[in-house]
């Protein structure tokens, strides 16, 4: 199975460390009240929204959306769905910054934050 491209919203606040670092699991989360050891990510930015800025358990004022390349031997977990539609794709362990392009930013207003 060929997963191409994948995508993933973090906070812009974590922009910097994001290029620096890469995406790290177990860092703090946004989305739930415990961290994980997985990056969580979708094939599309209007479903990996719905995973985070939806989800998220407070208002974050701004977005970045990441497309994540994955390398042959990236571990990664799909999970079960319905129908013919991937809904969450996971990667057991980090992403490294040569593995992300920040496609842009998106605010958290109240008609942005619905997914379209």
């Amino acid at each position: 199975m060929i997963l191409h491209p994948l995508f993933h919203w973090a906070p812009t606040s974590r922009r910097d460390a994001i290029a620096e670092q890469g995406l790290v699991p177990s860092s703090a989360p946004t989305c739930s009240s415990q961290s994980y050891a997985y990056v969580c990510c979708c094939l599309s930015p209007s479903q990996a929204w719905a995973l985070s800025a939806l989800a998220a358990l407070e208002p974050i004022e701004s977005w970045d959306c990441w497309q994540i390349v994955l390398n042959p031997d990236s571990p990664v977990e799909v999970l079960p769905f319905w129908g013919n539609r991937l809904e969450e794709i996971r990667i057991n362990g980090a992403v490294l910054p040569d593995q992300l392009w920040l496609v842009g930013s998106r605010s958290n207003s109240n008609d942005a934050g619905k997914a379209r």
